[in-house]
């Protein structure tokens, strides 16, 4: 896992592009965070969101030296109503147990801190494109609100399917599931455009960074369009005794 992360982590520094991206989310996370509290940063793996918000709490599975604590998201360190903001940029989707997680989250945060995600959208054109050029798989089906356990599994396997699986088809679930204690602010889908042509951190970028401005011209004209195209969805919740559910959906 080290190996592979200081390879992103070169990624990161070398490819315009993908920071580009990258730097729009931090942004967004960080005016939606909570303040004057802790916050920390799930599946942190190069730990660049900390050149964003350096005081954050930089996390993983496994013990890295860039980073500031190891454990599992299913058993926090930490102690009850202790953490203001969770944030997890592709981290939902590489958990054994999602409900389980946010069992515990809602354990450790404080009474109107916030989880902060960002996790793949599966639209009708993201759903090809991950299926044939994305080694992680997109599997539809699974009601996570039955398991009952946390797998032992590789951190690195994964199912992109997650997020619109229990925030888009089962939520009402979800509301169920997790009524007087979570409000969900905000369920964004995002990036139809830039984000494929980056490549991420596994494939070339498609396009040269001065046509950077242009494409997000065309991100913005299919914005009205993102139930087709969009390849990311954001999303933030809070811990609340509200049985009401404020979502604000685009």
């Amino acid at each position: 896992m080290e190996k592979k992360l200081h390879s992103h982590l070169d990624i990161w520094k070398g490819k315009y592009i993908l920071r580009y991206v990258y730097t729009k989310w931090y942004k967004q996370i960080i005016s939606d965070l909570k303040k004057e509290g802790k916050t920390i940063e799930l599946g942190a793996g190069s730990g660049n969101f900390k050149e964003f918000k350096p005081d954050v709490i930089s996390t993983d599975i496994e013990n890295l030296p860039w980073l500031d604590m190891a454990f599992d998201a299913h058993k926090m360190p930490f102690k009850d109503e202790e953490i203001k903001n969770i944030v997890m940029i592709d981290v939902l989707h590489h958990l054994s147990n999602p409900i389980l997680f946010f069992d515990e989250s809602y354990r450790v945060l404080e009474k109107g801190g916030r989880i902060l995600i960002i996790e793949p959208y599966i639209s009708f054109f993201s759903n090809i494109v991950f299926k044939i050029f994305h080694p992680e798989p997109v599997i539809k089906n699974i009601d996570y609100f039955t398991k009952e356990s946390v797998e032992n599994k590789n951190p690195w396997d994964s199912n992109q399917a997650i997020a619109i699986q229990i925030f888009y088809k089962d939520i009402d679930k979800f509301k169920e599931r997790f009524k007087n204690k979570f409000k969900i602010i905000k369920k964004i889908k995002s990036d139809c455009i830039l984000y494929p042509l980056s490549g991420g951190f596994e494939k070339k970028q498609l396009i040269p960074d001065f046509l950077i401005p242009l494409f997000n011209i065309f991100e913005v004209i299919l914005k009205p369009f993102c139930f087709l195209f969009a390849f990311r969805c954001y999303i933030v919740i809070e811990k609340n005794d509200c049985k009401k559910d404020n979502t604000m959906d685009s």
